[in-house]
């Protein structure tokens, strides 16, 4: 059985007139394909194991502390920003 090179390059050369010629059918089609695609991929790519997540056993007071203290130096640094006068290199001397 051999393949016949004429008809097959005929068969190459029609394909983009039947794709231009049924462009909504076409369009749909994409369409249908990228989202199988799409979401085999999503299906495939995350572990959906029903994992529950861990419970807080006992609450750390000292990490707690130190946490509230991190956040109220950003504060304070954020304040001294805000405080700031910067130069302005656009104005005219």
């Amino acid at each position: 059985m051999k393949i016949e090179t004429k008809k097959l390059k005929n068969f190459i050369k029609k394909i983009p007139r039947v794709l231009a010629e049924k462009f909504l059918l076409t369009s749909v089609f994409l369409l249908i394909f990228a989202f199988l695609i799409g979401f085999l991929i999503f299906k495939f790519s995350t572990s959906f194991k029903g994992e529950t997540p861990s419970k807080i056993e006992s609450f750390n007071k000292n990490l707690y502390q130190k946490v509230l203290e991190k956040f109220k130096e950003r504060e304070k640094i954020f304040k001294e920003i805000d405080q700031k006068i910067y130069f302005n290199p656009f104005l005219e001397k």
